[in-house]
């Protein structure tokens, strides 16, 4: 049970009261070296948090203090990170709070009643919804072997490993299709939150829009500071060890062409060329093992069914998630598809032989250059492919391949094959502007990794790396709000 909320118009009162007993020096950093992390602060509604966290609590036992004052604290500690203020360290962080009052004073409390560290983790406990397990006790031993075995390395560089079950894209699209739930998503209550506390607030305040929406979805590589071989406890057989971080596994990182010990992190996000901001959407973690392919289609199921607001109109993604599963589950969906193609992909068997085609489908006139799209007739279905020439076909091509003006014309058909023809025509401009804002996730990656420095935290477990990367996607969408403000302000 919750003891006693502090509501956001109590926060803004005991804030001002505090206020009025600084000293000249702590009144001049609240206005300097704070200030934006303050007003940021302020953007966040914890009255929003405490109606989708009060189910977690228990309605007898001992109550639960400084609830929204811990939340408070987590987004503070961020947006200090994020500028160089704080160490990534939240034991380090907590100390710091005892000994300076304007800290304690931002979150909400005095000195004498700040939240201990446990306070802290169980915060973060009640918003996982993994079943107890003593995986994770001191005392806990695991063979020598847990965790051991490396993917087999790409063939080519900058390649991601081979997902170990070769059909499982085929197997979650079927269930998908089917309108079957995929179970084990722990993260659930933490997406749920980021939906409720980020997500529809900036839906409200307009920096995300309502409809026709353009997501984008990457994975990225988290290295943990955990040891792959565990640690030998005095007394314990040789063959047995403790791990610190048993969520952990061994996968291959494509930027940096090696073997890495640690998570995946997959995130979806949008991006706000108005503001020229990056907003994200969902964040998930995986195991290292797991493929992109198979991370995109859990992670696009949870994105429905956690946040029904967003109406997607256009999906980008890399070549990674470049399978038919995906194409097929988007065209069910009506959403239209701008991934980029996997060069290990060959021809389709579907495609006529009497065109000719480049890698992406774009048929090539007997000069073997590109045709230009052409059009798209809705009757017979047929896409429209005319001389790379146009009217100067006579003149400029030295083959005559037809006495019209325009020169030859190819049809091709969208059914031929849902990779290579898409509802807007690889190579076109369109086509193009419209993928380029899938870069929004790669700089939402380096935020949350480098940024908000949550590479350089040595915290262990994937209820851990979740919790404090949906506290980092919510102090994201607390600069864009900042943005748009000071944006508003400027006009």
């Amino acid at each position: 049970m919750i003891k006693y909320w502090q509501s956001t118009h109590d926060y803004k009162y005991f804030l001002t009261e505090s206020k009025v007993h600084f000293d000249s020096s702590e009144k001049n950093r609240l206005h300097t070296e704070l200030w934006k992390a303050w007003q940021k602060l302020q953007l966040f509604d914890t009255d929003k948090a405490m109606e989708f966290l009060l189910p977690f609590f228990s309605a007898t036992g001992r109550p639960a203090k400084n609830q929204p004052q811990i939340l408070r604290s987590f987004v503070l500690f961020f947006l200090l990170c994020s500028e160089g203020l704080a160490k990534p360290s939240l034991s380090l962080w907590v100390d710091r709070l005892r000994n300076d009052r304007v800290l304690a004073t931002l979150i909400g409390c005095t000195l004498d009643s700040l939240p201990p560290l446990g306070s802290y983790f169980d915060f973060m406990n009640r918003l996982w919804a993994a079943p107890a397990t003593d995986l994770y006790a001191r005392d806990k031993l695991l063979p020598s072997s847990w965790n051991s075995k490396k993917p087999d390395k790409p063939k080519g560089k900058k390649q991601k490993a081979q997902e170990r079950k070769p059909k499982i894209t085929e197997s979650i699209e079927k269930r998908l299709l089917a309108g079957k739930d995929i179970p084990f998503n722990f993260e659930e209550r933490l997406q749920q939150f980021f939906y409720y506390v980020a997500v529809l607030p900036s839906i409200d305040c307009g920096l995300i829009p309502k409809d026709s929406l353009t997501v984008s979805g990457d994975g990225t590589a988290v290295h943990t500071h955990a040891s792959p071989r565990g640690r030998l406890r005095d007394g314990s057989p040789e063959n047995r060890r403790h791990f610190s971080d048993p969520d952990a596994s061994w996968g291959w990182d494509s930027d940096l062409d090696k073997h890495y010990f640690g998570y995946t992190l997959f995130q979806l996000s949008c991006y706000n060329a108005k503001l020229r901001t990056d907003i994200p959407l969902l964040l998930r973690f995986t195991s290292a093992r797991r493929h992109d392919s198979v991370n995109f289609l859990v992670a696009f199921h949870e994105l429905e069914k956690h946040m029904p607001a967003l109406s997607i109109m256009d999906m980008c993604l890399d070549s990674a998630m470049d399978n038919y599963p995906a194409y097929r589950l988007l065209k069910n969906r009506g959403i239209r598809a701008f991934i980029d193609l996997n060069n290990n992909c060959g021809r389709p068997k579907t495609i006529p032989d009497t065109i000719t085609i480049d890698k992406d489908g774009t048929p090539l006139c007997q000069e073997k250059l590109r045709m230009k799209p052409n059009g798209y007739d809705r009757s017979s279905g047929y896409l429209m492919w005319r001389c790379p020439y146009g009217k100067e076909h006579c003149s400029k091509c030295k083959n005559s391949c037809t006495d019209s003006k325009f020169g030859r014309v190819i049809k091709t058909r969208a059914d031929w094959d849902i990779r290579l023809y898409t509802d807007v025509p690889r190579g076109t401009e369109a086509y193009k502007n419209i993928y380029s804002q899938r870069t929004a996730t790669e700089r939402i990656n380096n935020r949350i990794l480098n940024d908000y420095s949550l590479h350089r935290m040595f915290i262990h477990t994937k209820e851990h790396y979740s919790f404090m990367t949906t506290m980092i996607g919510i102090c994201i969408h607390l600069d864009a709000r900042y943005k748009q403000l000071q944006t508003a302000s400027a006009v």
